[in-house]
């Protein structure tokens, strides 16, 4: 069963920037993975059937220059 984490990124500002979030994160994680970015909120719902960890989601959204904020509550 898939299970969705959301995160939360700073300094999107634009649907480009949502883009870039989006395609490192899917690259890093799989095909089998569902990302879906709000760069209005900030916030990026990773969708995917193994765990996802914080760190494997920071590391794909510093890689192309936004910053990871950490899980959202």
């Amino acid at each position: 069963m898939d299970k969705a984490t959301i995160f939360e990124v700073r300094g999107m500002t634009c649907g480009g920037c949502a883009k870039r979030i989006r395609t490192a994160i899917e690259t890093d994680l799989g095909e089998d993975t569902t990302v879906t970015v709000d760069h209005k909120s900030g916030r990026v719902t990773v969708t995917s059937p193994h765990d996802v960890t914080p760190e494997a989601v920071r590391s794909a959204v510093e890689r192309t220059g936004y910053e990871f904020a950490g899980t959202a509550a």
